[in-house]
């Protein structure tokens, strides 16, 4: 096993229990449904955070480059996929029982933790980037797609209007499926 496949077998487990944790909560919604209104932006956003953890773990196939030797290097690119956990504790919401829950009313109410943690994520995301022998010369492109996807979050951070969120939930949901379809993977957030 070579030392990536090593780091890579860790980090694996810290990106499936994001995903195991997102799909449990889809799960629990899915089974008190009769309980659940108003659906659309958490699912939306779930569906979004479900493409983020996808896109970030194909990226991690171009770091096999980098010769992991230092602790801090590591901790780095490991950072990234702990907010992924994170970001879906926050977006899934605790469900009791016989509770009837309004999803949107949730949404709204944990929408600024979300957001900043998505900022946090693609800050941390695109903080391990240098340590590409390519980076110098695919810097810009790189930064482009998380520049896009910050300013609509940061704009999220500051309004409830319905409407712009659902707007601009369906635009990162369209351009991340667009980009995800069309340019092929590089670095961890590089869309």
């Amino acid at each position: 096993m070579s030392k990536f496949e090593f780091i890579m077998m860790f980090v694996s487990v810290v990106v499936a229990f994001a995903m195991a944790e997102l799909l449990m909560g889809w799960g629990k919604l899915i089974r008190a449904r009769r309980r659940v209104t108003r659906p659309g932006l958490l699912a939306g956003w779930s569906v979004w955070l479900l493409f983020i953890m996808t896109y970030h773990y194909m990226g991690f196939w171009e770091y096999q480059a980098y010769n992991f030797t230092k602790v801090t290097p590591m901790l780095l690119f490991l950072t990234a996929p702990i907010m992924m956990v994170l970001l879906t504790f926050v977006l899934t919401p605790e469900i009791r029982f016989n509770q009837s829950i309004d999803l949107e009313k949730h949404y709204f109410e944990t929408k600024n933790w979300f957001f900043v943690m998505v900022i946090i994520f693609l800050i941390l995301a695109r903080a391990s980037d240098p340590l590409l022998p390519d980076y110098a010369d695919t810097w810009l492109r790189r930064m482009t797609g998380t520049i896009l996807v910050s300013a609509s979050v940061i704009l999220l951070l500051f309004t409830d209007n319905r409407q712009i969120h659902y707007i601009l939930m369906w635009f990162n949901l369209v351009y991340l499926t667009l980009v995800s379809s069309i340019i092929p993977v590089s670095g961890l957030t590089a869309f």
